[in-house]
């Protein structure tokens, strides 16, 4: 067991799939990982083909709002009046869609014709908002950790839960650019601090976060980086080559993607009902390679 002086430094929830995040001090986990992280997703409705900042820069403008107490989802944006959703709709009023996502078929249910139309109207493509309903499962089946005995799920995250990385990577990472960037441009979940060196989170296998001994979480494989994190997320302007330029000059660590930069870990909770805070200590039980299976 490993001693560090390691603590959780941010924590951010993204509820719709790669529009802006909500910097949180604490959150509940459930069976998908942080409670409404990515609980909604946006397709092309010419083709029921999910939109993300890969192809469309501009929804890092969106900014998603959790109103528990009213039950809303608020999705604001600039220049257009804000959208105001149910946060729990009910799934059997709602058009049910099948979505591929990296090779998984995902349901998700339409939020109707309001969002559609707004949407469409800010982004400029048609599109449609949908939501996974709790009674749908999307289990994870590659790159999981060896002696978990249970099936871990996810919502419309691309294959994890969470992600997890460390404000030392990052810092390691920034000193080789002549314009720094923030871990808004690469979108993790859990930021941790104190780590004895950059890219120590790389050999994590199972870490306890908080004081429960049973808050465990395991660490499946490295993330692989597309070219998301070239996205400015205050601007929603892509840049052409950084940081992913300078990631591939060094990061392309792991043996099962050779062609692909890493930052962040993948990572699998095993229980729900737990909260996460900021400053909850991290814990390091095992550490060993990481060799990412191939999908």
């Amino acid at each position: 067991m490993k001693t560090d002086n390691i603590f959780v430094s941010s924590l951010c929830i993204y509820p719709v799939k790669s529009c802006r995040g909500i910097h949180v001090n604490s959150w509940e986990i459930n069976r998908y990982g942080f409670k409404y992280d990515r609980f909604w997703t946006i397709i092309n409705k010419n083709d029921n083909k999910i939109l993300t900042q890969r192809e469309l820069p501009k929804l890092a403008l969106i900014a998603p709002r959790i109103d528990e107490l009213n039950s809303e989802l608020i999705l604001s944006a600039p220049e257009v009046q804000d959208l105001h959703l149910p946060l729990l709709p009910k799934k059997e009023f709602c058009k049910k869609y099948q979505i591929d996502l990296w090779g998984d078929q995902v349901i998700g249910y339409c939020c109707g014709d309001e969002a559609a139309n707004w949407l469409t109207n800010f982004l400029k493509v048609s599109a449609s908002l949908l939501f996974k309903s709790n009674e749908d499962t999307r289990i994870i089946r590659k790159n999981l950790p060896k002696g978990i005995d249970f099936q871990p799920e996810t919502a419309f995250a691309d294959t994890f839960p969470f992600l997890i990385t460390s404000e030392e990577s990052l810092h390691d990472l920034n000193g080789r650019l002549s314009e720094p960037v923030t871990f808004r441009n690469f979108r993790p979940n859990i930021v941790v601090k104190g780590c004895s060196k950059s890219f120590e989170e790389d050999t994590w296998k199972e870490i306890i976060i908080g004081t429960d001994k049973e808050n465990i979480f395991y660490v499946s494989c490295r993330s692989t980086r597309c070219i998301v994190p070239n996205v400015n997320p205050d601007t929603g302007i892509r840049n052409k080559l950084e940081p992913s330029k300078t990631l591939s000059s060094y990061r392309r660590v792991d043996l099962g993607a050779k062609y692909h930069a890493c930052f962040g870990m993948n990572v699998i909770h095993s229980k729900s009902g737990i909260v996460l805070s900021v400053g909850d200590p991290v814990t390091v039980l095992t550490i060993g390679e990481h060799i990412r299976e191939k999908y």
